[in-house]
């Protein structure tokens, strides 16, 4: 962790009681291709730097004219060959477009969950899976609609509460909310889950403003403690500032 600037204190808490740590990260990487044509190798040294286990991605390309190759495929082989799964959220230039998320460890299971698009920009998606330390989500809600996001934000927790109520793993959720704290969307996530990530700013990455980018703990999942967690605001080998229009969000956790 030298090597990373948390943009936040470390909240350091009694660990006696766990004996697991791990580290994780949600990112929206703009298609590896905000600023540059090919950011893929920058994400992967964000990642190693890090230490980061597992990943949520947001705005990721499949087989499309814009990128005619399996992003989240890409990063897991440049990752040393990691699991993966992409989450269409919609079919997008010949291909698709949507979320995915990439683990160190190998899936149990994973699923891809549609969110209803109602009166938002664009239909958007879940991407979920369960490996042997924990449940892990990644999604990108609506980013026109605010009532768009409170429905999907509604349709997530009744998802994960009829699927992992009282789950004997960890239950995490992660990614690109569209809404600042104290939002509606936000609020009604924050009924079933605790906000690992502090408030601060995650977009854009040039100068950040809002914060829209969460880490979040299912309330009746296994337990976690948070060692420390925060924005990434520095890498060394790369600049976060222009590896994407957002900043990573990490949170490395303590957990039985």
């Amino acid at each position: 962790m030298k090597r990373i600037i948390i943009a936040a204190a470390a909240a350091i808490v009694a660990l006696s009681s766990c004996s697991k740590k791990i580290t994780i990260l949600t990112y929206n990487v703009g298609a590896f291709s905000k600023y540059q044509e090919n950011t893929v190798p920058e994400v992967a040294t964000i990642i190693k730097e890090l230490g980061a286990s597992i990943v949520s991605l947001n705005e990721l390309d499949s087989v499309n004219r814009r990128h005619p190759t399996y992003q989240a495929q890409e990063l897991a082989r440049e990752l040393g060959g990691w699991d993966f799964l992409f989450a269409s959220a919609f079919p997008y230039a010949g291909g698709a477009y949507g979320n995915a998320i990439v683990s160190r460890k190998k899936f149990v299971q994973s699923f891809r969950i549609a969110l209803p698009q109602k009166d938002g920009y664009e239909p958007r998606s879940v991407a979920m899976v369960e490996t042997e330390d924990l449940i892990f989500l990644s999604t990108h809600l609506d980013v026109g609609s605010e009532n768009a996001r409170v429905i999907q934000a509604s349709l997530i927790n009744s998802m994960v509460e009829g699927s992992f109520k009282g789950c004997k793993k960890p239950v995490i959720l992660c990614g690109d909310m569209n809404a600042e704290p104290g939002s509606k969307a936000i609020l009604e996530l924050q009924k079933d889950w605790v906000m690992l990530s502090p408030a601060q700013p995650t977009y854009p990455s040039k100068g950040p403003k809002k914060c829209i980018d969460y880490i979040f703990h299912y309330k009746d999942s296994a337990p976690v403690k948070v060692v420390q967690a925060g924005a990434v605001m520095r890498s060394v080998h790369t600049d976060i500032s222009e590896t994407s229009d957002h900043i990573p969000v990490m949170a490395q956790l303590r957990y039985r």
